[in-house]
């Protein structure tokens, strides 16, 4: 009876642990920018051309944010090696640090471009509704992160 019991118990908790992990999906970048494209194309009711525009916008946003990727990896790389070494380089780390630098000044200016192109093609009853949706993306991030205010 007890043996029973303990096997019962522990293929629930095998079960209840599966459907846990199950339901944390982690999306690739990619995924998760189509899956925010589609619920602001519907909620702000986008035109066609809007829709398009945007869609131009966010390969644009992953193929620079692919770029960032990879001079952080190569950076972090840089800084792996100079770890492993006898001496560390405090200048060559430096300057592998700020050459990352360049590439994440173009991302941001390239989304800031972005968004004000974007922003501009709204209407003023959309940009309302975005501004909505915004604020309430950002309270669900209140308490999340250390840094909120």
């Amino acid at each position: 009876m007890l043996k029973k019991t303990i096997y019962g118990l522990a293929i629930i908790i095998i079960i209840a642990s599966l459907l846990i992990m199950s339901a944390c999906r982690h999306y690739a970048p990619e995924k998760r920018m189509q899956r925010m494209m589609e619920r602001f194309s519907r909620d702000l009711k986008l035109t066609d051309s809007q829709k398009e525009q945007l869609d131009i916008y966010k390969t644009e946003i992953i193929i620079k944010g692919r770029e960032l990727w990879v001079a952080y990896a190569n950076t972090i790389e840089e800084i792996n090696l100079q770890m492993r070494s006898d001496e560390f380089d405090k200048e060559y780390v430096g300057d592998a640090i700020s050459k990352m630098a360049a590439p994440r000044e173009e991302f941001m200016s390239l989304f800031i471009e972005r968004l004000g192109e974007f922003h501009s093609s709204l209407t003023p009853e959309q940009r309302t509704i975005l501004v909505k949706k915004l604020d309430k993306m950002q309270s669900y991030q209140k308490g999340r992160c250390r840094y909120s205010m």
